[in-house]
C-alpha cells in the first residue's frame, strides 16, 4: 500500500493511487494550507506575506509528510513564486520581480555542489576512491581499536567532498570482507558497521560540499544584506573541521568503551586497486588542484564556486564522465537545495521571515540558550525527514532572528542537521548500514542518540565562542 500519493496517465483516464497513509498525509497537507490561508495572523493581512506564509506551511507539510517527492515540493515552490509574487505582468521595461525568484537555480554555492559531484563522480568511476581508501585504511594496522580509528576518519574525510551516501555505500563494500574472517566477533562486526554512517554524517559537516544543508546554509547566507555574512569554503572548514575531529574522536572512544572489542588482530584484506590509467592519473591532478584551489582562495582570491568550474569543465570535454554518468548525478538534490533558497527569498522579499520572528518573544530568551533551543528542534525534524527539506524550513527564519548573528544561526542548523542519526530513516548512510543487518533500530537508537547529544555539546561550544 503506498504511503505516498502516486498519479498514473493512462490512455483513458487519470487514476490516483494512495493508501489510508497518503490520505491522511493528504488531508493534513489540505487542512494545514486551508488553515495559512483563512485563518487570521496578525501582521500578515497583505496578500504577499500571506502568499509566502501558505507557500511556507504547504512546503513545510509536504516536506515533512512526503505526500510528494520533495524536489516535486522544490519545484512547486519556485514556480509558485514567479507567478504568485515574482509581478510578471509589469516587467515591460522595468525590473523583473520574477527574476529573483528563479537565481537561486544558478547559485554560485549551488555551482560549488555540482563541482563536488564531478569530483565524486570521476573519483569513483576511474577508481581514485579505492586507491585513497586503501592508502589511508592500510598504515592504521589490523588492531580492531586502531582499524576502527582508520575507518572513522577516511569515511569522514571521504564525505567531507563525496556524498555521504555514496561514501558509506563504498566504505561498506571495502570493509565487507573483513566481516568473512570473523564471524565469531558480533560485536566488533556491530561497532565497525555502526562507525561508517555516524562518521559519514559527522564528516559532511567539514566543508560547504559535505551535505546539501551545508549548501543551503551558505546559499542563504550569500544573499543576506548583500553578502555581508558570506562564507567562503575556507571559512566554513574553519568552523566545521574542529567540530568534526572533536566528533570522531568523541565517536571512536564512544564505540571502543561500549563494545569493548577483543585485541587480537582481525583478519584484514581490501579490494585490488585499479590499473593506473591516463584517465586516473588526470582525476588524480584534477582533484587535487581543485581542493588545494579552494582551501588557499584567501592567497589567490579565486572565489569557491569558480574554481568548482574547474572539473565541471574539464571532465566531460576530455572524456572523463560522459552522459550516462551525468544521469547519476543526484539532480533531485541540487533541485531541493534550490527550492529551499527560492523559500527563503519569497519569505525574506516578503517580510514573513521578520513578521514570524518577531511573533515570537525571543529577545527574552539567552543566546546560547536560543541556538540550543534551534539546534533541538533541527535535530528532532531532521531524525524524521530529508535533513535538506529540514534545513529549507529552519535556516531562513534563523537567520532572521535579531538576537543571534545570521551566520550563527544558519550554521548551527545545518550542522545539527548533519548530527542527526538516531534512526534508520534519519540519513541514506544510516539505511544503508542498517541493510547489512549487522545493526538493529535499538542499536542506531541507543548510539545514534547519545552521539548526537555529545555532538550538540560540542557543537553549541563552538558556534557561540567563534561565530560572529
Amino acid at each position: 500500500m503506498p504511503r505516498s500519493l502516486r498519479i498514473k496517465f493512462t490512455q483513458n483516464r487519470i487514476v490516483l493511487d494512495f493508501g489510508w497513509q497518503a490520505a491522511l498525509k493528504g488531508l493534513l497537507c489540505l487542512g494545514l494550507i486551508l488553515s495559512a490561508i483563512f485563518i487570521p495572523i496578525p501582521g500578515i493581512e497583505e496578500a504577499a506575506p500571506r502568499i509566502a506564509f501558505v507557500l511556507f506551511v504547504g512546503a513545510a507539510a509536504l516536506w515533512i509528510t512526503e505526500l510528494i517527492p520533495p524536489f516535486a515540493t522544490a519545484i512547486m515552490v519556485i514556480v509558485l513564486s514567479v507567478y504568485l509574487l515574482g509581478d510578471v505582468g509589469n516587467g515591460h521595461g522595468g525590473a523583473h520581480q520574477w527574476e529573483k525568484y528563479l537565481n537561486p537555480v544558478a547559485s554560485p554555492v549551488l555551482v560549488l555542489f555540482f563541482g563536488g559531484f564531478f569530483l565524486a563522480l570521476a573519483a569513483t568511476k576511474h577508481g581514485f576512491d579505492v586507491r585513497l581508501a586503501r592508502a589511508f585504511i592500510t598504515p592504521f594496522g589490523k588492531q580492531p581499536t586502531m582499524l576502527l580509528l582508520g575507518i572513522i576518519l577516511t569515511t569522514a574525510l571521504f564525505s567531507m567532498f563525496m556524498s555521504n551516501t555514496a561514501t558509506t555505500a563504498m566504505m561498506i563494500a571495502i570493509i565487507g570482507p573483513i566481516f568473512q574472517e570473523i564471524s565469531d566477533r558480533p560485536q566488533t562486526r556491530k561497532m565497525l558497521v555502526l562507525a561508517v554512517p555516524f562518521a559519514a554524517n559527522i564528516g559532511g559537516m567539514g566543508t560547504i560540499i559535505g551535505t546539501p544543508p551545508n549548501a543551503v546554509a551558505a546559499s542563504i547566507l550569500y544573499q543576506i544584506e548583500g553578502g555581508k555574512y558570506a562564507i567562503s569554503f575556507i571559512e566554513w572548514m574553519m568552523i566545521g573541521t574542529p567540530i568534526v575531529i572533536v566528533l570522531l574522536l568523541i565517536l571512536w572512544a564512544v564505540l571502543i568503551l561500549v563494545f569493548r572489542p577483543r585485541r587480537e588482530p582481525l583478519a584484514v584484506s581490501f579490494p585490488d586497486v585499479v590499473e593506473l590509467t591516463p584517465a586516473l592519473l588526470f582525476v588524480v591532478i584534477t582533484f587535487t588542484v581543485t581542493i588545494l584551489m579552494w582551501l588557499t582562495q584567501p592567497l589567490h582570491g579565486i572565489p569557491s564556486a569558480v574554481v568548482a568550474m574547474l572539473p565541471i569543465g574539464l571532465f566531460p570535454v576530455f572524456g572523463i564522465l560522459d552522459r550516462d554518468d551525468l544521469k547519476r548525478i543526484d539532480w533531485d538534490i541540487i533541485i531541493l537545495v534550490a527550492g529551499g533558497m527560492t523559500l527563503g527569498v519569497a519569505m525574506k522579499e516578503t517580510g514573513l521571515s521578520s513578521i514570524l520572528v518577531d511573533a515570537i518573544p525571543y529577545g527574552q530568551l539567552p543566546s546560547v540558550a536560543l541556538l540550543a533551543a534551534i539546534a533541538v528542534v533541527s535535530i528532532a525534524l531532521s531524525n524524521f525527514m530529508s535533513h535538506t527539506s529540514a534545513s529549507n524550513m529552519l535556516i531562513p527564519i534563523a537567520t532572521s532572528i535579531a538576537t543571534i548573528s545570521p551566520r550563527a544561526g544558519a550554521l548551527v542548523v545545518a550542522l545539527s542537521c548533519s548530527i542527526a542519526m538516531s534512526l534508520p530513516i534519519s540519513t541514506p548512510p544510516n539505511a544503508i548500514a542498517f541493510a547489512t543487518r549487522e545493526v538493529t533500530t535499538r542499536d542506531m537508537a541507543r548510539y545514534g542518540t547519545l552521539v548526537s547529544a555529545l555532538g550538540l555539546a560540542i557543537l553549541l561550544v563552538v558556534i557561540v565562542l567563534f561565530v560572529k
